[in-house]
């Protein structure tokens, strides 16, 4: 899928494809292209990126991202279920699925109800930010935000992330999410509709530079 010329902007990457594997490719791409140095050393390329895929669904494994088939797997059915969480190598993913929908007061059961009840709310959030815990933290969750709403008949979500590594874990984190969307849009009883991930900095590490090169460069005579 083409973007318009637009697409980038004042840093801003506009990624639109019809699967996450076609949005992990070109985001990797377009950021080795057109991605800059920031002031936190340990980036080589960065940007904001918003990515947009119109009809999420759950995909094959993707043989040239740097995660083992089976490994993204299991988070893939980890997030919805919680099932073998000692064979999740993402320790983020761990904490998403408890602070989505653990209980009491589990988030999730709180979104469904809301968009799926007798008067149903136009949209709905669950945050995964806990400022008791994060504020301090030297390292905090990468993923903030998960907004749904209903529209068109269809459930919308957008992800809103402050960081994510493009070469190793941006391809985890739309599936990931995107078993999310379908899960919620099951359990609402609708289709899902348009997801949409949002990344304050969408970078590559320098010590991952040359491997992302690489990887570009097959991906380039796909």
């Amino acid at each position: 899928m083409t973007n318009p010329p637009e697409a980038c902007t004042r840093g801003l990457l506009y990624i639109k494809q019809d699967s996450s594997s076609a949005a992990w490719k070109e985001t990797l791409l377009r950021l080795l292209q057109q991605g800059s140095d920031t002031d936190n050393n340990t980036y080589c390329r960065d940007s904001m990126v918003v990515i947009e895929i119109e009809t999420p669904t759950p995909e094959a494994a993707e043989p040239l991202f740097p995660m083992s088939p089976q490994a993204l797997a299991t988070i893939n059915h980890f997030i919805v279920t919680g099932a073998d969480e000692e064979q999740v190598e993402h320790e983020w993913t761990k904490l998403y699925y408890h602070r989505i929908f653990d209980a009491p007061n589990s988030q999730i059961e709180y979104l469904i109800s809301k968009l799926s009840g007798l008067e149903p709310a136009p949209e709905s959030i669950i945050s995964l930010w806990d400022k008791t815990i994060d504020q301090e933290a030297a390292i905090s969750p990468c993923t903030l935000v998960i907004w749904a709403r209903k529209k068109a008949g269809k459930l919308e979500l957008h992800v809103h992330a402050h960081s994510s590594d493009a070469y190793k874990k941006l391809l985890m984190n739309l599936q990931e999410f995107i078993a999310l969307h379908v899960y919620i849009a099951e359990r609402v009883g609708i289709q899902p509709g348009k997801y949409i991930h949002v990344i304050d900095s969408c970078h590559i590490h320098r010590e991952d530079h040359s491997a992302a090169e690489q990887l570009a460069a097959r991906l380039a005579t796909d």
